[in-house]
């Protein structure tokens, strides 16, 4: 069983453990009492104009399944120093087994800077997943198109968009782009990380960002660390990178994000 496989094995088990506890009726009802106001913040912030400089979407990142832990740090004080930084958004994994990340994670966060549009970033494959991260306060959540069918993706896409979130559809090759443009996908985000091997290529969101018609948001994701890759990323016309590595591991996180902004 690969290392994707068994994620997302893991994600399904916790998910029906929560069901145990509150049952898909019962968080479905609690997520639509809540009047929430999203106004596709998400898009909006990542969405690059002309003349503008690379959008950075900052990651709250603690593990990886590749390098294990990567740094124990407070999270909100982490959130603190990204929007100071001029973060345009900040994506939270919420993943536990093998990410040490948490839901409460994002829920403190989206407490504490309610303007900075945030990222849900888990492996989404259940109708459960979509309420929680309503409930959680997410403007947007992550789709894998790898770990979902052509149908998943559709059910999952639309349920995400009724409820007012954006969602980050993520490709890695030609395959996952299909499902892209099967839900019409606006935000697509290209893995450079193959989530089977864990190997990373720029190349490949110069690839495939000539597979995409124009009009669409794209973000770039995976093995960003310095100006030269963003410089490059930026000339082919991508919207928006999400970095979490190389500033989590940064000496100074703050000067890592505006260096990478351009600013």
């Amino acid at each position: 069983m690969s290392i994707l496989e068994r994620i997302v094995e893991s994600v399904k088990r916790r998910v029906a453990e929560q069901k145990k506890t509150m049952p898909l009726n019962q968080i479905k009802e609690k997520a639509m009492s809540l009047d929430r106001e999203r106004d596709r913040l998400f898009y909006r912030k990542i969405k690059r104009l002309p003349n503008e400089d690379i959008k950075v979407i900052a990651e709250i990142k603690k593990a990886s399944p590749s390098k294990g832990l990567l740094m124990e740090y407070d999270v909100e004080r982490m959130s603190d120093i990204y929007v100071a930084a001029g973060a345009d958004a900040i994506s939270v994994i919420t993943e536990r087994d093998f990410f040490q990340g948490h839901p409460e994670f994002l829920e403190k966060i989206k407490r504490r800077h309610e303007d900075i549009p945030i990222l849900r970033k888990d492996f989404i494959v259940e109708d459960y997943q979509i309420y929680e991260s309503y409930l959680l306060g997410a403007d947007a959540i992550l789709l894998i198109a790898s770990i979902l069918t052509s149908e998943e993706c559709i059910n999952l896409y639309n349920l995400a968009k009724s409820a007012g979130m954006d969602v980050l559809f993520e490709v890695h090759d030609e395959e996952d782009l299909e499902k892209a443009f099967l839900v019409n996908a606006d935000i697509i985000g290209i893995n450079n990380r193959n989530l089977k091997t864990l190997e990373i290529n720029i190349n490949t969101t110069f690839r495939l960002k000539e597979l995409i018609p124009n009009g669409k948001v794209l973000v770039s994701e995976s093995g960003i660390s310095n100006r030269e890759q963003v410089e490059k990323i930026s000339e082919h016309g991508i919207d928006a990178i999400l970095v979490g590595t190389s500033i989590v591991l940064s000496e100074n996180p703050a000067k890592k994000i505006r260096e990478l902004r351009f600013s």
